[in-house]
């Protein structure tokens, strides 16, 4: 008699969200993204993550609450790729102190229909790359919100590099050691809070 197979299913890689919230072409938010990208498939064990990339939110509309009963093709696709996703990791400029317009937009459409939020439950790291300060005022404001939409804001370490435009390449080439160093050990603890959660 031919013992049953016990060999446990490989489990589902996690599913990780990418997208930057600048639309700059040579934007230094979006060279973190990319470079944190590169670093957790280093870091990641074999066929342990799938990460999508999103670069096309400039498309999605304003948000505006007469649109939501339109079942607009492109926000469906949107909300249906973060309710999928077991973590978001973002690239998010920081504008007047605050998120820029369209990572903002995104973050709005995310959570409705009101009950109906796609953004609950992720794990998400932010990477700010701005001027002399960093992006610690936009990272201040939007981690309690993220937060209180019930999700794990992976805050250590900080990702908020100074002047960001002269480290880092759109493309995540750099050859800075302390962008390199901060960011490997944010997505490190990213991979960490997704293994344990």
């Amino acid at each position: 008699m031919t013992s049953p197979d016990t060999t446990p299913e490989p489990a589902a890689p996690f599913q990780i969200l990418a997208f930057s919230g600048s639309l700059r072409r040579e934007s230094s938010n979006t060279g973190l993204v990319n470079l944190a990208i590169r670093l957790l498939h280093e870091q990641a064990n074999d066929d342990e993550v799938h990460i999508e990339l999103v670069d096309w939110l400039r498309d999605i509309p304003y948000y505006d609450e007469d649109l939501e009963a339109e079942d607009l093709a492109i926000v469906a696709r949107w909300r249906a790729m973060v309710m999928d996703a077991d973590a978001l990791l973002i690239g998010m400029p920081e504008y007047n102190f605050g998120p820029s317009a369209v990572a903002k937009n995104a973050i709005d459409w995310a959570t409705r229909p009101y009950g109906g939020s796609a953004l609950r439950g992720k794990v998400i790291a932010l990477l700010t790359s701005a001027g002399k300060g960093g992006g610690t005022n936009v990272q201040q404001a939007l981690t309690p919100i993220l937060g209180y939409l019930g999700n794990t804001i992976v805050e250590k370490p900080p990702v908020t590099i100074a002047m960001g435009m002269q480290r880092i390449a759109a493309d995540g080439t750099t050859e800075d050691p302390e962008v390199l160093e901060v960011v490997g050990e944010k997505v490190a603890n990213m991979l960490e809070a997704l293994r344990t959660r």
